[in-house]
């Protein structure tokens, strides 16, 4: 298994797409028009080998199925977790209240998507100690997903970052305790980035609970060590 694997694959456009987010997302009449565009996120699952053969579900429980698409070279990967913007051209709405849009796929881009990593399973010469910090961190209504938006400086090199249990707490007694270690290379600070992490939260379900406490605990570029607190429910 390997100790670390690749950080951020791209840097998400996240200030314009927001406007149109919020400028478009209220459905106000009975049909779509080619002016409506969702933003969301979500994790793939491929029904076929086919191309565009796939449905995306959404953190909010909703599901997206594409019928067509102008976004270049599409081409997703089961269980991938993405960004997308999509043009609504239907819906069906289904018996549990969720809804599936048929839609015409704008863009889509692949999000880093982990486990969370127990201290054993990673070398500690490998983790990282380099600062980072975390301008917001929320957890998907569905398929039970950590996300983080991250900033730190660099000179265009790869980093990279792991969610640590650091066996601090069992979740039970004390909220578990989740190191963010970013592994910065050797790479000078000349700019800042941002990016986003997803993470699997399945490690943090207990038996006979429908909820787990934990900390995300980093170190930022003041120096500071942050604990910020969150609560997974499943």
């Amino acid at each position: 298994m390997k100790p670390i694997v690749k950080f951020f694959k791209v840097l998400m456009p996240c200030v314009a797409v927001l406007s149109i987010l919020f400028s478009s997302c209220v459905k106000d009449r009975d049909y779509y028009s080619i002016g409506d565009f969702f933003v969301s996120y979500g994790v793939v699952q491929k029904r076929s080998s086919n191309l565009n053969d796939f449905i995306i579900h959404l953190d909010d429980g909703n599901n997206v199925v594409p019928a067509t698409t102008s976004a270049p070279s599409l081409q997703v990967k089961d269980n991938e977790r993405v960004w997308v913007y999509f043009n609504p051209l239907g819906d069906t709405k289904l018996t549990d209240s969720t809804v599936t849009y048929i839609a015409n796929i704008v863009s889509i881009r692949d999000i880093l998507f982990k486990d969370i990593k127990n201290i054993s399973q990673v070398s500690i010469d490998s983790m990282g100690h380099d600062p980072i910090n975390v301008r917001d961190a929320w957890i998907s209504k569905a398929n039970g997903i950590l996300t983080l938006d991250l900033k730190f400086f660099t000179q265009g090199s790869l980093h990279y970052v792991n969610l640590i249990d650091n066996g601090e707490a069992n979740g039970i007694t004390n909220p578990f305790v989740l190191e963010l270690r970013h592994n910065a290379r050797g790479d000078l600070k000349e700019y800042p980035v941002t990016a986003l992490v997803s993470f699997k939260l399945d490690y943090l379900k207990l038996a006979g609970k429908s909820e787990t406490r934990f900390y995300i605990r980093y170190t930022d570029y003041d120096g500071r060590r942050i604990d910020l607190p969150q609560t997974y429910k499943y």
